[in-house]
């Protein structure tokens, strides 16, 4: 086989491709994207006493307090691991220098773990 029939092959070849491959998408199936509008749920439900603001100011931005009174007891160090996650991985506007302060106030609010 010459030059010109190697190209000729070629062609042939990617003409084939070509049309098999846009044979296939237009028989793919289309898909159509539809915004959804949802209403969350809402709660008045705000904490009071000790570190009451600070947690209404921080986690009741993004938690319903129902949530934060979930919680289990962990220790002090684990409250400031996911009070800095909240910050640096979910983007939370909290304060650097809030952090220890948010988690200290969790952490008298939920005590330590049981043993």
């Amino acid at each position: 086989m010459n030059r010109h029939g190697i190209f000729s092959a070629g062609c042939t070849l990617l003409l084939a491709f070509g049309l098999a491959s846009t044979a296939a998408a237009a028989s793919a199936p289309k898909i159509h994207w539809k915004s959804e509008r949802i209403t969350l749920p809402t709660s008045d439900l705000t904490f009071s006493g000790p570190g009451g603001q600070v947690l209404n100011t921080y986690c009741l931005m993004c938690h319903s307090a129902d949530f934060v009174n979930e919680q289990p007891a962990v220790s002090l160090a684990t409250w400031k691991v996911e009070v800095s996650k909240m910050k640096n991985a979910f983007g939370a506007p909290i304060p650097e220098d809030q952090i220890d302060h948010i988690a200290e106030v969790l952490y008298q609010r939920f005590g330590p773990p049981k043993p």
